[in-house]
């Protein structure tokens, strides 16, 4: 996807401070409050439909950074790179702005008036108060092991994992238990890895997990194997174990669970080329489906393509319903670079709602694949021009008179379908 670029004569302008600029087609209820989005990390059009949903609130909103701004709001964006941004905006003294993230201005949208901008809100600096693996011991300041929650929900888990080595064993020993449906063991090595995931040093000996919660005997035995050996033969096991490897072959397929791949085992089957050559097998709709569009849905997703496809959806929600907020959840939200498929979180901060939305959403695009085919076959077969205003003959050099569907479809010398037969 190709970058947006701010124009040079743009960005020349956008180095100094500037005079106060926002849309006055609104009331403006809270004028102590004056707002600047930032662009960075978030995307123009996104920007432009938060700046117009916050302005049709009542509130103050300002197109470019001015000495009346009182709130700077981003997204996905750090203490210091904000602060970085703005030193490239000549900027000398940022105490003067409340540093908030995104999460505050959904929260007064949601609330229809400004909200308290408490610490959960604000962007602050945090301090790197941990250890590496070049830190002199005698420099290590004390981790306490006993405030660890045993509660992901109260621990800080960033994407800088410095036990991969770790969790990666514990995950492959949890998947292998999945597929034996051994629950117990399955939730004790996920939460092992959870643990670890949330501590901002290595492990380098058994003493650094003394007091941690879910150390159970067969976490610590894989762990002190690792710091001994430097691998998990029980994970490497795993890892050449017949069963194993046609589980998490046969669970790859949507709609493919355990219960199927047990099934599928014990009638021999060991890999998708002979499940797909069996023509015994009585595939569920689902699972046709995963089969037909198996190397779309396992091949990896990036960020910029989710950003897409979220435009995309927005654009289609608001539609329908024009002050919706449409929110990248899951792993995006998380920080990650890619993933396998883009969670949204669909939210209508005002009083309408409209349960039959995705329906219509789905239906809109169903329509636009369709009516895109159709454009695409009279340009290339009929040599005609067919768009949303009128159907032209490029050869005849006319425009041909449709007061229907069907007379369009006929123009074109097709059979007419109805709108269920559409669904392409």
């Amino acid at each position: 996807m190709d970058r947006i670029r701010t124009p040079a004569s743009q960005r020349k302008r956008q180095k100094g401070m500037h005079s106060p600029k926002f849309s006055c087609s609104y009331e403006i209820k809270f004028n102590n409050f004056v707002i600047f989005i930032m662009q960075r990390k978030m995307g123009m059009t996104r920007r432009t439909f938060l700046m117009e949903l916050a302005r049709s609130k009542g509130f103050r909103v300002e197109s470019e950074l001015s000495d009346s701004v009182t709130h700077i709001v981003a997204e996905n964006n750090s203490y210091l790179e904000v602060l970085d941004w703005l030193r490239g905006q000549a900027v000398g003294d940022s105490s003067r702005f409340e540093l908030l993230d995104i999460s505050w201005l959904t929260a007064c949208m949601e609330a229809g008036r400004p909200v308290d901008s408490e610490m959960k809100y604000r962007l602050v600096e945090q301090a790197d108060r941990y250890p590496t693996l070049n830190t002199p011991e005698s420099e290590v300041p004390l981790f306490t092991a006993s405030k660890v929650s045993q509660y992901s929900c109260q621990r800080k888990t960033t994407l800088n994992n410095c036990n991969k080595k770790f969790t990666d064993a514990f995950e492959i020993m949890a998947e292998n238990y999945e597929f034996k449906e051994n629950e117990v063991f399955c939730l004790e090595f996920l939460r092992a890895a959870s643990v670890l995931k949330c501590l901002p040093f290595p492990v380098t000996r058994m003493k650094d997990i003394q007091g941690l919660p879910c150390m159970g005997d067969q976490v610590r035995d894989v762990i002190e194997e690792i710091i001994e050996d430097g691998e998990s033969s029980r994970a490497k096991d795993v890892l050449n174990d017949e069963r194993y490897k046609s589980f998490k072959q046969f669970t790859s397929v949507f709609g493919v669970g355990v219960k199927t791949s047990e099934k599928w085992f014990r009638m021999g089957l060991r890999t998708l080329e002979e499940v797909k050559a069996d023509k015994t097998l009585k595939l569920s709709k689902m699972q046709r489906a995963g089969f037909l569009y198996y190397e779309d849905l396992v091949s990896f997703v990036s960020k910029a393509e989710a950003d897409a496809v979220s435009l995309i959806v927005k654009n289609t929600v608001c539609t329908f319903l024009p002050d919706a907020l449409v929110t990248i959840t899951g792993g995006f939200r998380r920080g990650k670079k890619i993933g396998h498929d883009i969670d949204f979180l669909i939210t209508n901060p005002g009083p309408r709602e409209d349960d039959e939305l995705l329906h219509k959403v789905v239906d809109l695009w169903k329509k636009q694949q369709f009516g895109r085919d159709l454009r695409r076959y009279a340009t290339h077969e009929r040599k005609m021009m067919l768009d949303n205003h009128a159907l032209y003959d490029k050869r005849k050099r006319i425009f041909l008179k449709a007061g229907s569907e069907e007379e369009i479809f006929a123009h074109l010398g097709l059979d007419y379908l109805e709108p269920w037969e559409r669904n392409a």
